[in-house]
């Protein structure tokens, strides 16, 4: 995975830090979620995937949002 496929930030819930892993691109969002790139593009483009935005020009999700969404 390259550099810029995955962003990790720090949040605080209840005063503890969290990080929230955010997967940029189709291919990270897939290997997530056990998918094809092929196939998270058409979930998107479906709306079926409602937690991926696109942000410059790419795909982004968090990987929390992937798991809520898909019931894991």
């Amino acid at each position: 995975m390259s550099r810029g496929d995955i962003e990790h930030r720090n949040n605080l819930v209840n005063g503890n830090p969290i990080q929230d892993e955010l997967l940029w691109g189709t291919a990270a969002i897939g290997k997530a979620i056990n998918r094809t790139p092929r196939q998270v593009f058409h979930l998107i483009s479906t709306g079926t995937l409602k937690s991926v935005q696109k942000k410059g020009g790419r795909h982004v999700a968090s990987r929390a949002a992937l798991l809520r969404e898909f019931g894991a």
